[in-house]
């Protein structure tokens, strides 16, 4: 198989009322990622449907699988965290395989990356998903769509992300 670098980057950010700390455990919790990122997803056709990972709080060296739903098809993840620096930042490394209804499967590796930062009495969540490298490149990654594609994946990570600032919210105050 032959693999192509891709490097495709987007970036969302949102505020929450939760402290650094309240939104940096959420996101230790993977279990959590479940509720936040499928239970709660607005749209059926982009969501996680299942999650197998450890009891407790995730680390550096952490294993985990994940599926989905997308737009074209399911995915498939096997996901390892590669970095936990409390309460700033959360890395997240996923080999993804999209089985796709239409079009072949596409396998890819993604970089999800977590930065926390205080802001007023809460924080500012930014999310920065880097799609690294793949065994094709789909038509949307190319370098003439790519920029109509990139609104696409951002509207729809904001709207994960506020989940998770939301449910952080909700853990901090109950």
């Amino acid at each position: 198989m032959a693999e192509r670098t891709l490097n495709f980057t987007t970036q969302v950010s949102v505020t929450s009322k939760a402290t650094p700390d309240a939104v940096y455990d959420t996101i230790l919790d993977l279990r959590a990622h479940l509720e936040w990122s499928g239970e709660r997803a607005d749209d059926d056709k982009f969501k996680l449907l299942s999650l197998e990972a450890p009891d407790g709080p995730a680390a550096v060296g952490t294993t985990f699988s994940s599926s989905g739903t997308a737009d074209n098809g399911t995915f498939h993840d096997r996901s390892v965290v590669t970095e936990a620096t409390r309460p700033h930042r959360f890395v997240i490394e996923t080999d993804s395989r999209l089985e796709r209804t239409r079009g072949r499967t596409w396998e890819v590796h993604f970089i999800h990356r977590y930065d926390i930062e205080p802001e007023a009495d809460g924080s500012r969540i930014v999310y920065r998903e880097t799609a690294q490298r793949a065994n094709y490149r789909p038509y949307w990654l190319h370098p003439l769509i790519s920029p109509i594609f990139r609104p696409y994946v951002n509207r729809a990570d904001r709207k994960q992300l506020t989940n998770l600032a939301r449910l952080a919210e909700e853990r901090s105050t109950g």
